[in-house]
C-alpha cells in the first residue's frame, strides 16, 4: 500500500488532495510536508484524520530535509503556488513557484520516489510573455530534465470551490463566471478543486504508465 506526500497542503487543491488520499483504500498514509503546526480536524474537515503524518521542515533547506522523510516508492504531489501579489514580488513568486516545487521535485529523485504530479496552470510555456504562465512552464520544463521515474502535470484553468484565501482577484472572477461556465469550452472552462485532485489521485494510483511523462489537460480533468 503506498505512502502519499503533499506538498502545499493548505491550499484549495492540496486540502483536497490530502482529504481524497485518506480516503482511498489503497493508501496506507499521507505525509504533509508543512513549515507550521497544522490543527488536522480544521484543515481536512472530511479527512480521516489518522492517516495523516504532518512534516515540519525548514522551507529554507526543503530539498535536503524533504528527501529524508520520504519512503522509497512513495507517490508525491505539489500543489504550492502563490500569486505575485501575496507574495509581494516577481522574484519572491519564481521562489515559491518555481525555486520550492524544484526543490521539492529534486528531493523526490534522491528519495525515489515512483510517481510525482505537479500542479501548474493552463497556458504553462516557458516561452510566454506572461510572466506568471511563463514561470510555470519554466517548472514543469526543469522537472522534466530530472529524470523521475514517472511525472505529469495538471494544468487546470480557473478554479471553483477555493476557500477563501485572500486571492480577491480570482475569487471574484470564479463567482463571476461559475453561472456561465458550462457554455465555456472545456479546455478553458472554470473547474472544480475536487476534479482536479481526483484526476491527479487517479494518474498517481495507476493511470499513468511508469515512465511517462503526461499533461492532465483542463479538458481531461472536468471527466473527474
Amino acid at each position: 500500500m503506498p505512502t502519499a506526500i503533499v506538498l502545499g497542503a493548505t491550499g484549495a487543491i492540496g486540502q483536497q488532495l490530502v482529504t481524497q488520499l485518506t480516503q482511498r483504500d489503497e493508501v496506507e498514509s499521507v505525509i504533509v510536508v508543512t513549515r507550521r503546526e497544522l490543527d488536522l480536524h480544521r484543515e481536512f474537515p472530511s479527512a480521516i484524520t489518522s492517516k495523516i503524518q504532518p512534516v515540519l521542515l525548514d522551507f529554507d533547506q526543503l530539498e535536503a530535509q524533504a528527501a529524508e522523510c520520504m519512503p522509497a516508492g512513495a507517490v508525491a504531489f505539489v500543489a504550492l503556488g502563490t500569486t505575485k501579489k501575496q507574495a509581494g514580488s516577481k522574484e519572491a513568486f519564481r521562489r515559491v513557484d518555481y525555486g520550492l516545487v524544484l526543490a521539492f521535485a529534486r528531493a523526490c529523485k534522491t528519495a525515489g520516489v515512483s510517481r510525482l504530479g505537479v500542479v501548474t496552470a493552463h497556458g504553462g510555456n516557458a516561452a510566454s510573455s506572461i510572466f506568471y504562465n511563463q514561470v510555470k512552464g519554466e517548472v514543469e520544463r526543469d522537472i522534466q530534465a530530472l529524470g523521475l521515474p514517472c511525472v505529469f502535470f495538471a494544468r487546470p484553468s480557473l478554479l471553483l470551490g477555493r476557500p477563501e484565501d485572500g486571492r480577491l482577484a480570482e475569487n471574484w472572477a470564479s463567482a463571476l463566471l461559475a453561472p456561465a461556465a458550462r457554455w465555456l469550452p472545456r479546455s478553458v472552462r472554470p473547474i472544480e478543486v475536487r476534479y482536479v485532485a481526483a484526476a491527479m489521485i487517479d494518474a498517481a494510483l495507476g493511470g499513468v504508465d511508469e515512465g511517462a511523462s503526461l499533461v492532465l489537460s483542463n479538458a481531461q480533468m472536468h471527466s473527474f
